[in-house]
């Protein structure tokens, strides 16, 4: 189960992934320093972090957990001050 509650995220990178209308966040927790990777869906407001020991994505289902790494989500992209990036999807049609 994956827990953040009480924990700030600070937003490193973006990638934006546009054939999967989604968004791929590298993040760092304040308080233990550790990265976290996230898979954001801009569309129905889904988050999903990865998990590095089992080796799959878990989607963040805890409201205050989902709303923390959405709040801090929204903030990167409005203060546009880490880098960002868009992924060419015609380099993903050939896969």
């Amino acid at each position: 189960m994956l827990t953040l509650t009480g924990s700030k995220l600070i937003f490193k990178h973006m990638v934006e992934l546009p054939h999967c209308e989604c968004v791929f966040c590298s993040t760092q927790d304040e308080a233990t320093r550790r990265t976290k990777i996230y898979l954001v869906f801009k569309e129905n407001h889904k988050v999903y972090q990865r998990n590095g020991i089992k080796g799959n994505w878990e989607e963040v289902v805890d409201i205050e957990d989902r709303q923390n790494v959405w709040e801090g989500f929204e903030r990167a992209v409005i203060e546009r001050k880490i880098p960002s990036f868009v992924a060419d999807s015609s380099h993903f049609a050939a896969l």
